[in-house]
């Protein structure tokens, strides 16, 4: 029997700001970061918040890869029923490719923290939030294909005014980092438990950064949940499992069977 799926876009559109809300007040109990504002991946910097932070961003990966992968069925399930353009299923296999690369970076955000592998942290917050912006823009731009069987027009301008803002805001995360780091030579990022934070030069940079960053957080999360209504029409028909059988023992069953044929033919000629 099928099910809608509805609470697959939900669930991995939820995950994401519930998890940041409880380790951003998790940190600042802790006093490991500033209340006003921190980025989001240094909440999740310090033990124990880190470890709930990397945990819940592991499994929030696995579902946006399902997330992905299933929203690329649904497109090509639309394009065999219905008029399409033609280039929409390959479009939809190159967002797919953007929105696993976004998976991945959710993934190294969580595991690989600022403070022990900043590389790779920052390469992570790329892939979540710059590719991951590509993926959220084609999605947008599909939609319009999509109409008005699948979504709806104003569906569509919401996905693209979410995209757009994703877009400026991250845009203004960088910059205004950049700024904030020029002015001090280092980045404001794992040494808000100390008191001196606010008076570091260009400090309002820094609360600019991190805020903007927050929004396009949110931006994301807006865009997973207008996916809600055409996930509730999917349906997963089941899968078929098969286990070929072991040339051994097919030839071991083929022995045996060739034995009793021989012992049959033998006590038939006996009688």
């Amino acid at each position: 029997m099928g099910s809608g799926l509805a609470w697959l876009p939900l669930v991995t559109g939820s995950l994401l700001p519930v998890t940041f809300l409880i380790t951003y007040v998790w940190s600042v109990v802790a006093g490991h970061v500033e209340p006003d504002f921190p980025y989001i991946s240094a909440t999740g910097t310090y033990p124990p918040e880190s470890c709930f932070f990397g945990q819940m961003l592991n499994i929030d990966a696995v579902l946006m890869a399902a997330l992905v992968w299933m929203r690329h069925k649904m497109i090509l399930d639309y394009c065999a029923k219905n008029i399409a353009p033609k280039a929409l299923p390959s479009r939809s296999k190159v967002a797919s490719f953007f929105g696993y690369a976004a998976s991945l970076g959710i993934s190294l955000v969580g595991n690989f923290q600022a403070t022990n592998f900043t590389s790779i942290h920052l390469l992570g917050a790329c892939l979540a939030f710059g590719v991951g912006n590509l993926y959220i823009w084609m999605q947008a731009v599909m939609s319009y294909s999509l109409e008005p069987r699948v979504n709806s027009r104003a569906v569509s301008h919401l996905r693209v005014f979410c995209s757009f803002l994703a877009s400026a805001m991250c845009v203004v995360t960088v910059v205004f980092s950049y700024l904030h780091t020029r002015d001090n030579k280092d980045v404001a990022y794992w040494a808000a438990e100390h008191s001196w934070m606010r008076e570091r030069n260009s400090w309002a940079y820094h609360v600019v950064a991190t805020a903007s960053e927050w929004v396009l957080a949110g931006a994301f999360y807006v865009v997973l949940l207008t996916l809600v209504p055409e996930f509730k029409r999917v349906t997963v028909q089941g899968m078929v499992v098969e286990l070929e059988r072991d040339r051994r023992q097919v030839r071991g069953d083929d022995s045996r069977s060739t034995g009793t044929v021989n012992e049959s033919f033998a006590e038939t000629v006996r009688l």
